[in-house]
């Protein structure tokens, strides 16, 4: 996979979708998070910089995404 492809048949700017580097799925442009690495000076012989596109659940599931504090506070504050 390669991240930043665009799905196949798309036509036009606006249809066009990047696909997660993780599972593969098209996700629209709004949607896509880049996740970004930078190695040290120690390993910059050894490894390059990256930056990759993923949807919002492969990032999830690779514990890089949590909840907004104001999310969590206003979905406890409910009342039954």
């Amino acid at each position: 996979m390669s991240s930043g492809r665009e799905t196949a048949g798309a036509t036009g700017p606006d249809a066009a979708e990047l696909v997660c580097d993780r599972c593969g799925d098209p996700v629209p442009p709004e949607r896509v998070i880049r996740l970004s690495s930078e190695p040290c000076s120690e390993l910059a012989n050894r490894y390059a910089a990256v930056s990759r596109a993923y949807c919002p659940d492969c990032v999830a599931g690779i514990g890089m995404l949590g909840f907004a504090v104001e999310t969590r506070a206003r979905s406890s504050a409910r009342s039954d």
